[in-house]
């Protein structure tokens, strides 16, 4: 009896231990041994940047469209999600842009800015901020070099260039032939991969269960965004779902790979020339 009184002290003693290894630590701080934002990064980020807003709002749509029309189950869901009465297509227009906003503000305001800087660490603030601009800059130069060179009509053009008085005509103003893939989708998904990224490898909220309840609030989000974009038929379901691969990709992606994961193995590649031999050497710690 003694001794499965001390096995039972020893196991509750390991189990607390162990419990208090798996719990993230209470004062938010950047671990040892991850990648901080490097100078190539800063460069990179500081020329992309300023250029993917250029692009952004500078190059002009394709004139005319390189392809219309739906693809596979496109214009069935079409059929199936978008809205008719004008003043229910215009609320959905609204309520997209608000959410998308909203989940921008979120991600870096709220979770990369306030609350490290709640929790007493500008550094990990820095950090996130760094690497939110970083992803942003590479998706929206990924989703409006493509949107742009696709030329892809929206749902509505063949009613808005045919006047069928299908679609009310506020829907045939502004770009009729940025459709593919989706630009405010790929934004959307991208704040929800940063939010997955920081939650669950930063732990920005400290509580295991409000990282997972941040990561999925904000996959919500965007997904809520996605179904409005449809539903104010300003998207075929293709444009969305290769705009939220996009954005997730590179915001969970980027972030994860360049900083969260620890990689053990380093490997360098040295050129090599000489009289007898030329070429690339390999090496590094293993």
């Amino acid at each position: 009896m003694r001794c499965a009184l001390i096995a039972s002290i020893l196991l509750v003693a390991s189990v607390a231990h162990a419990d208090e290894h798996a719990k993230p630590k209470k004062k938010l701080h950047w671990e040892e041994g991850r990648m901080r934002f490097t100078i190539p990064e800063y460069i990179a980020t500081g020329i992309l940047g300023p250029l993917a807003i250029a692009e952004y709002f500078l190059i002009q749509e394709q004139s005319s469209p390189h392809w219309t029309g739906g693809i596979l189950f496109d214009d069935a869901v079409r059929d199936g999600l978008r809205l008719r009465d004008p003043t229910a297509l215009k609320a959905s227009w609204a309520f997209a842009d608000a959410t998308g906003t909203m989940l921008v503000l979120m991600v870096t305001a709220l979770d990369s800015l306030t609350i490290p800087l709640v929790r007493g660490s500008p550094d990990v603030a820095w950090q996130l901020l760094t690497m939110d601009a970083e992803a942003f800059t590479l998706t929206s130069l990924v989703a409006v070099t493509a949107y742009d060179t696709i030329g892809r009509a929206r749902p509505a053009y063949a009613d808005c260039t045919n006047n069928t008085g299908n679609v009310p005509a506020f829907a045939c103003y502004g770009s009729l032939n940025a459709s593919f893939p989706s630009g405010h989708i790929a934004e959307a998904f991208n704040s929800a991969g940063l939010s997955c990224a920081h939650h669950l490898f930063q732990h920005v909220y400290g509580n295991r269960a409000a990282d997972v309840f941040g990561c999925a609030r904000d996959l919500t989000l965007a997904t809520t965004e996605a179904f409005l974009r449809m539903m104010g038929d300003r998207h075929y379901f293709s444009d969305v779902f290769v705009g939220s691969l996009i954005g997730f990709g590179i915001g969970f992606g980027v972030p994860s790979l360049l900083h969260y994961m620890k990689w053990k193995h380093r490997v360098m590649a040295v050129p090599m020339a000489g009289p007898h031999q030329a070429g690339i050497s390999f090496g590094g710690a293993f």
